[in-house]
């Protein structure tokens, strides 16, 4: 194996291994991996892309993801392992595809440092190992752009397009790259469509008839949900995005387009990952969107080339001789890792401590719905992935991802009428939330009658059944 093929091999195994350390940490799983989980148990079972046996609601935005988790529960694979093996090999690869646009670049002595900081970076390891499908998005849209750089088209539309059946926001980078192969050769439109199409298009097809259509509902109910809470106005948005409340936040805002500038001037290259990235930022900061961190994280690798080639400039600038420069690099490779090392562990702790949470609140509902419950019952609640998959009951989502029916409601701020309307036989509610303004209202409490109290720390939440 030759050098840069060690060096790959070597950056591939530290990433997994970084990223399988934390989880072993903490142990942490998201919340909203057990939705897409129930709908791949459901598929491989026989019982239909569905959520709910019978209810065809698409309430998970990624088909791809799920596909591969229904394959790998046919092989009996449990499938958080599963899930977590197929992040690990994603978040390798996308080092691996890193490393080499940074070669392609001719970062020269910095090749390895766009790869490091991914590596070591602490949100990106978080959203690798929560059991979402955003390490496969991740490695899908890194190497699209990859493949672009060195002009494969085919296989950069052709990933553009797996990012888009794994993730709706893959469809903005499958516009970009088309709208852009296409002003630059018009002739080959045809060669840039059908990959695209061959892949993309027997999804949208299943999805219209199955479905009823390919937009996810998920999508639709958190524009219902957040319109009335939850959202961060746009100086907010701007500040979570860039890591502001930290001082490594604060140095990647000006290397940031330091380096655009750089790549630019000297390869000429970068204008479409930079464009990709900075329509990203905008539009999280600007569209009013509920962000959750997982939404994110798809643009730091290529962020980090940015990153690299603006601190490279900056030590070009002293003009030192090139084992002096080589000094300089490993030194700040160093500090920069020292630096992210402290905010693993700091997350490491964090998402330790929320996996308590999940596992005495969320899971602790799932077990006891599932005890306690008669099998045909319908349980209204929130945050349902913990719930719902241990549960095994049929679910009635207040927050509307897989029950269109509640999102009228939560657009109007009906939250209780949800309940008084659709009467399902349980309820399961947080004692603080944005949705449960009505614990003390005497329609509810006429209605329903309290089960159990699951309290852990600051939280609680409370299981109610249906007066007869």
């Amino acid at each position: 194996m030759s050098g840069p093929g060690r060096t790959a091999a070597g950056l591939f195994a530290a990433a997994a291994l970084v990223r399988l350390g934390f989880w072993f940490f903490s142990g942490y799983t998201a919340d909203d991996a057990f939705i897409t989980f129930r709908y791949a148990e459901n598929l491989a079972s026989g019982n239909g892309f569905v959520y709910n046996p019978g209810e065809r609601v698409l309430g998970t935005t990624t088909p791809l993801f799920t596909l591969l988790l229904a394959i790998t529960t046919l092989l009996r694979i449990p499938i958080i392992y599963a899930a977590l093996i197929i992040s690990l090999v994603a978040s390798g690869l996308t080092v691996v595809y890193l490393y080499k646009f940074s070669r392609a670049l001719r970062f020269t002595h910095f090749a390895i440092l766009p790869a490091l900081l991914y590596i070591a970076w602490p949100r990106s390891i978080t959203t690798d190992i929560s059991g979402m499908e955003s390490a496969l998005f991740t490695l899908f849209v890194t190497a699209a752009f990859y493949y672009q750089h060195k002009r494969q088209e085919v296989y950069a539309l052709g990933l553009a397009t797996l990012a888009t059946v794994t993730r709706p926001e893959g469809l903005g980078l499958l516009g970009l790259l088309l709208v852009y192969n296409l002003y630059r050769d018009r002739s080959l439109w045809l060669r840039y469509l059908i990959t695209p199409l061959i892949i993309l298009g027997p999804w949208l097809i299943f999805a219209w008839f199955y479905f009823g259509s390919p937009i996810p509902n998920s999508v639709v109910a958190k524009l219902a949900l957040y319109s009335r809470f939850g959202t961060m106005p746009p100086l907010e948005a701007f500040s979570y995005l860039f890591g502001l409340h930290t001082l490594l936040g604060w140095l990647i805002l000006p290397l940031f387009p330091l380096g655009v500038w750089i790549i630019d001037k000297k390869q000429n290259a970068g204008r479409l990952e930079a464009t990709w990235i900075v329509a990203t930022l905008l539009f999280y900061t600007f569209s009013r969107t509920h962000i959750f961190h997982w939404y994110i994280t798809p643009i730091y690798p290529v962020m980090m080339l940015f990153v690299a080639a603006g601190i490279q400039y900056l030590l070009e600038l002293l003009r030192m001789p090139s084992s002096r420069v080589r000094v300089l690099n490993t030194a700040a490779a160093l500090l920069i890792l020292a630096g992210l090392s402290v905010g693993i562990y700091r997350q490491a702790l964090y998402y330790k401590d929320y996996q308590t949470t999940l596992e005495q609140i969320h899971r602790a509902i799932g077990h006891f719905l599932h005890a306690e419950t008669e099998p045909d019952a319908r349980v209204a609640a929130e945050d349902i992935g913990y719930m719902g998959y241990y549960s095994k009951r049929r679910i009635l989502d207040r927050d509307g991802l897989v029950s269109p029916e509640a999102i009228p409601y939560n657009r109007d701020g009906r939250y209780l009428d949800l309940l008084t309307e659709q009467r399902p036989d349980y309820l399961v509610a947080a004692l603080v939330s944005s949705t449960t303004p009505f614990m003390e209202d005497q329609r509810f409490t006429l209605a329903f009658e309290e089960l159990k109290r699951f309290p852990y720390r600051t939280q609680e939440y409370r299981v109610y059944k249906r007066r007869s």
